[in-house]
């Protein structure tokens, strides 16, 4: 689906209004909806369905600005999670009257959406996935299972939930249903608890006898697999968009810090330890922000395949990675006092390492695609 890019100097100034709101949001209790307002959940959505068409560039490039003006990871994170594992399904598989039901009031931030499909005993490995749905006597669906690390899901209106439907591989036995919060048999568990994204909450689903329609199968019966390998190449590219901003804001804050800390006499700038750590870290960050917006680029033209995408989730968070490594030397100990941020973002670049796929997982998805 190729998208429409905005005119440079209209975007720029969206973007510069975005900033703005971004820089004061700490304060605004209800940000998913105003975000939502100022038009950030859809930027990658095209105009027919309801969006702005901007592309995914320019969603990449917002959400970038959303973390780096407002400092906070969990939010950005939580947004991009629905946009990518969630609108982005809905605009490739979804019905008319499931666009009207789910997707318009998602990009209106009346409504949160969260993809379920991790298990407490099968995460890659889809073939382990025990969460099942039948048919029962009157033809409807009965699901029956367990989810579990599923962000957005303690507040979420919607699940797009992964349940196999059928034996054998994985391409034919999974099917994909859309789940409505208060849909009886749907039991929402509480919070769980973790050291990164502050903001973003995960949850668990356990799913008794949740009984559904054909009109709630995402993909038809045997789609899921379809579903799930969209939303991975989207999410995958995609989700590490927030981390561009955190590092940027990250070195803006480091700079100025070794800029205003003297130590024997001279600032800590003027010392090639820490030049060299501060250089570093904007090679991380330069190297990371250019791999993802080309791949986003390529995105706007429908050149996206799952080898970029998994190339890009692997780059950017082993960059995000190396950069968190450095920062807290250039503070010493002062890195432990909560003010200068750096372990909270160093937890949250431990975290890119395993959402949307593991590091291990990446590399073998490269690999397969270098015929290994």
């Amino acid at each position: 689906m190729t998208h429409r890019a905005s005119p440079p100097e209209e975007f720029a100034g969206w973007l510069a209004g975005l900033r703005s709101w971004a820089a004061k949001c700490r304060e605004d209790d209800g940000i998913w909806r105003t975000a939502a307002a100022q038009g950030l959940l859809s930027l990658a959505v095209p105009e027919p369905a309801g969006g702005s068409g901007a592309g995914y560039e320019a969603a990449c490039l917002a959400l970038e600005a959303f973390a780096e003006e407002s400092g906070l990871s969990g939010p950005p994170f939580a947004m991009a999670a629905q946009m990518w594992a969630c609108q982005e399904p809905l605009l490739e598989f979804g019905s008319k009257g499931q666009h009207d039901r789910y997707l318009t009031p998602l990009l209106a931030g009346t409504a949160v959406g969260a993809f379920a499909a991790t298990e407490y005993d099968s995460g890659s490995d889809l073939l382990s996935l025990r969460t099942s749905a039948d048919r029962d006597g009157e033809g409807r669906w009965r699901l029956n299972g367990a989810k579990t690390f599923v962000t957005n899901g303690p507040t979420a209106d919607v699940f797009l939930i992964l349940a196999r439907t059928a034996e054998g591989s994985a391409l034919s036995g999974l099917t994909a249903f859309l789940v409505s919060r208060g849909t009886p048999g749907l039991h929402i568990g509480t919070v769980i608890d973790k050291t990164g994204l502050a903001g973003a909450d995960l949850g668990s689903l356990h799913l008794d006898n949740c009984v559904l329609d054909d009109t709630d199968l995402l993909g038809g019966p045997g789609g899921g697999f379809a579903v799930l390998m969209h939303a991975m190449r989207h999410e995958r590219a995609f989700i590490l968009a927030p981390a561009l901003g955190l590092m940027a804001r990250a070195l803006r804050q480091a700079v100025e810090h070794a800029r205003a800390r003297g130590q024997f006499g001279h600032p800590l700038a003027s010392y090639d330890t820490i030049r060299r750590r501060l250089v570093r870290m904007h090679v991380s960050l330069t190297s990371a922000r250019e791999l993802l917006h080309a791949t986003a680029r390529r995105a706007d033209t429908d050149a996206l395949d799952h080898g970029r995408s998994s190339l890009t989730k692997l780059h950017v968070s082993t960059e995000f990675n190396r950069f968190c490594q450095e920062l807290p030397d250039v503070y010493g100990g002062y890195a432990l006092l909560p003010e200068t941020g750096a372990t909270a973002l160093l937890a949250d670049a431990v975290a890119s390492r395993y959402y949307s796929g593991t590091s291990d997982m990446q590399m073998k998805i490269i690999a397969e695609g270098l015929g290994l």
